[in-house]
């Protein structure tokens, strides 16, 4: 298994499905230029104990936003529900609940805190879950852009009809990829008793080895141009839902719904269970994770369940706005729970 300087100098950034991008540029120079607002997966109830405050904050990171409203309004942080984590070098809108009866009128006139403001409350049944997302909409702005229109006009077109890889953010892995070097050290035995981490520390480690292995495979399958299109074996999961079959051969109805975008092919998000796909696809997913067969079995021995996650996300309602005479691109998309705008941008702008 790769050590964790192996892992740093392994490719910096996972391969492009497309050429090279039209333009460079920069993102993120300041908070307004990412945008982003949560759209829950649910109706209000508009009754019961729990109550929901919408939270705009900007150039801060979500749980910060727990710590602050845990201590504001006298709860635990365990007790503050949110379905989601956010960028931080953004303007980001999203919701919090906790239980009503601490979340009182005056406790909520009374907050007050430099980048974070309630601009939104709302009453429900139960608390707050992770992944209860409808999507997010996402409002970018990149400057110093200067493309060629219609080289930008036929990549975005592609990018609407065949989507992007769904890979894992680098975020995910932490600043210079120390969560996977953590889980480097853990895997080997390196952290037990005073050094062991806790738990909510573990679960990240877990979760980043796990995110960081399917983005191998998607890169693999990137690199075999076979992301959007399905190989033999492959499970599909069907667009909008958690939902996916397997299918030993690759049949022309296949075949046409990958191209209607009514399916995606997956990558397995490694753990407990046997792997689900069989012929070529299961070779090429036991092949890219030959050489991480301690990460697997680890991953397993620590209780995470084998899941599904498509290869490929697909943006919905995009449009863009490109001024050449101010060099500066503005896109506005929605993305599932769980996908990165930044794996789309990149596909369009080169940035750091």
């Amino acid at each position: 298994m790769p050590d964790s300087t192996t892992i740093t100098s392994l490719q910096k950034i996972f391969p492009r499905a497309y050429p090279k991008p039209v333009s460079s540029g920069l993102i993120k120079q300041s908070p307004e230029d990412f945008i982003v607002e949560e759209a829950l997966s649910f109706p209000f109830s508009g009754e019961g104990e729990h109550a929901y405050l919408k939270i705009r904050k900007t150039d801060q990171n979500t749980m910060w936003v727990v710590g602050v409203l845990a201590k504001h309004f006298g709860v635990k942080e365990r007790d503050i529900g949110y379905a989601g984590l956010k960028d931080r070098r953004a303007v980001t809108s999203q919701w919090f609940s906790l239980l009503a009866k601490s979340a009182t009128p005056e406790k909520i006139a009374a907050f007050t805190q430099p980048g974070i403001e309630i601009v939104d409350i709302q009453r429900h049944s139960g608390k707050l879950r992770k992944g209860a997302i409808k999507h997010n909409a996402f409002k970018l702005t990149v400057r110093e852009f200067d493309a060629d229109e219609s080289k930008l006009h036929a990549r975005v077109s592609d990018i609407i009809s065949m989507g992007v890889p769904n890979y894992f953010d680098e975020q995910r892995f932490g600043r210079q990829r120390q969560n996977l070097a953590a889980a480097t050290k853990l895997f080997n035995g390196e952290l037990r008793g005073k050094l062991s981490p806790k738990k909510s520390k573990r679960r990240i480690y877990l979760s980043a080895a796990r995110s960081w292995l399917f983005n191998l495979v998607v890169a693999e399958r990137v690199h075999q141009n076979c992301w959007a299109s399905g190989l033999n074996g492959d499970v599909f999961m069907l667009e909008g839902s958690k939902k996916f079959f397997h299918e030993e051969n690759l049949s022309d109805d296949l075949v046409s719904r990958l191209k209607k975008n009514d399916i995606h092919p997956t990558a397995p998000l490694w753990g407990e269970g046997e792997i689900q796909t069989s012929s070529t696809a299961k070779e090429l997913e036991l092949g890219v994770l030959e050489d991480w067969k301690l990460w697997c079995q680890q991953l397993v021995d620590s209780r995470m369940k084998q899941q599904r996650r498509a290869t490929r996300m697909l943006p919905q309602g995009f449009e863009y706005d490109y001024n050449k005479t101010k060099a500066r691109l503005e896109v506005s998309f929605n993305l599932p729970a769980g996908c990165y705008a930044t794996n789309l941008l990149r596909e369009i702008v080169a940035f750091d």
